[in-house]
């Protein structure tokens, strides 16, 4: 069921929350949140647990490779499942299996029964689980939202990613100390349950099953045939992938700089992480405050490009304080870019399609590793510093590119 439009309904409420007028999306949001939550403990959890298992840097990156690799090979079926049956359903089912996994796991920690191959296989998993709820989490949404409030939607979307990793790695951590590995588990596995939950009493009229006489192997192809026929999709995804490998690596060498050139230690690499997710919740509800902008392809271009500077400067930075705001800054610039590349895919996307183009879109997150290799290898050749003001020149350089030659997102509306 849709909503009046924005304007209507926003009654004094402060702008950036005006999708959260419908019933629906609230249930949406509020389930994102809690999936999200136990996802970012399950990440600390499974570091540790790996760790106390093989004490190998080596098998925590192996362990996020074995989650990783089936999310990328399977995301062309994923996003065709999602475009030909009922979305709702895929992801309370995709929230229930990964809530069972974890209760597996857990259970396995808990009565002292666990080896590291189990641990690669519950990863293995779980990226295959995830393949699945990705596509079926982005299709849904223009289904609990009117249209004119679909910008809005995407933003508290990216809002309710950034607030759990605040949250949830901390809380992960208390929950280790205390209780251990095990419980921690569990707790994200509830944290999943109350989504399916939540998913489950979302109220959407019209057909939920689509019937189609293509093969699946004819439907995945088709989405790769949308973004084929369109230069304004290529070019936008491309946007979005080149940021993940060049851009968004970042992360990986934070705790080079924060060791080794601003000398501020594991506390500081802390603080560095915190500045960068305080960065991305602001630039969540600037983007949501944006949302009827009728300039999108401006912010995406000159977020882009703000946001490879902004890294350059990071890269060149001696001091602690500025590097503190950098790193705010530019998570400020890649949220509203992001956001803004979103919705425009959203806006112009026929349903039908939506769920193979997004789940495509969606492989951005995991492209990240593989920029974490490159940017780690350069690093390594020529320094950090070189290897991260590197990246943000090519980010930085591609957003200038496309504002000169690619037309279609310069004047997008």
């Amino acid at each position: 069921m849709h909503t009046p439009s924005a304007t209507a309904v926003a009654g004094g409420r402060l702008a950036v929350f005006t999708a959260l007028s419908s019933p629906n999306y609230r249930l949406f949001w509020t389930g994102q949140i809690s999936a999200v939550m136990g996802q970012t403990m399950e990440f600390v959890a499974l570091a540790w647990l790996v760790l106390q298992l093989t004490n190998s840097a080596l098998s925590i990156g192996l362990a996020g490779l074995a989650q990783a690799v089936p999310r990328i090979a399977l995301v062309f079926i994923g996003g065709a499942v999602a475009d030909r049956m009922d979305r709702r359903l895929l992801l309370v089912l995709t929230n229930c299996f990964s809530a069972a996994l974890y209760f597996l796991l857990a259970t396995l920690v808990v009565l002292e029964r666990i080896d590291i191959w189990q641990v690669f296989g519950f990863a293995f998993l779980l990226g295959c689980v995830r393949a699945f709820d990705g596509p079926s989490r982005q299709a849904l949404l223009p289904h609990v939202v009117g249209r004119d409030q679909i910008a809005n939607a995407v933003a508290l979307g990216n809002f309710a990613w950034e607030a759990p990793r605040l949250v949830g790695p901390a809380l992960a951590g208390v929950l280790i100390s205390i209780a251990g590995v095990g419980q921690t588990f569990y707790v994200a596995g509830f944290g999943n349950l109350l989504s399916a939950v939540l998913f489950r009493l979302i109220r959407i009229e019209g057909p939920g099953v689509r019937r189609v006489e293509r093969s699946l192997l004819d439907s995945m192809l088709a989405g790769i045939d949308v973004i084929r026929r369109s230069p304004l999709f290529q070019a936008l995804i491309g946007l979005t992938f080149f940021n993940s490998v060049f851009g968004l690596s970042y992360v990986f060498l934070v705790p080079i700089f924060a060791r080794d050139i601003l000398q501020v230690g594991s506390q500081g690499y802390g603080f560095l992480h915190t500045a960068g997710g305080a960065g991305a919740l602001v630039g969540s509800l600037f983007a949501a405050t944006m949302a009827q902008s009728q300039h999108r392809g401006r912010h995406i271009i000159v977020g882009a490009a703000s946001f490879g500077l902004l890294l350059v400067v990071f890269a060149a930075s001696p001091w602690f304080v500025l590097s503190l705001a950098v790193i705010f800054c530019a998570a400020i610039a890649n949220n509203v870019y992001m956001t803004a590349i979103a919705t425009a895919l959203q806006l112009r996307l026929a349903d039908e399609y939506r769920a193979r183009v997004m789940g495509i879109y969606g492989l951005t997150w995991s492209l990240m590793p593989l920029g974490g290799t490159l940017a780690g290898s350069v690093a390594e050749l020529a320094g950090a510093p070189i290897a991260l003001g590197l990246g943000g020149l090519l980010v930085a350089s591609m957003a200038l590119l496309v504002a000169v030659f690619v037309s279609s997102i310069r004047d997008l509306e």
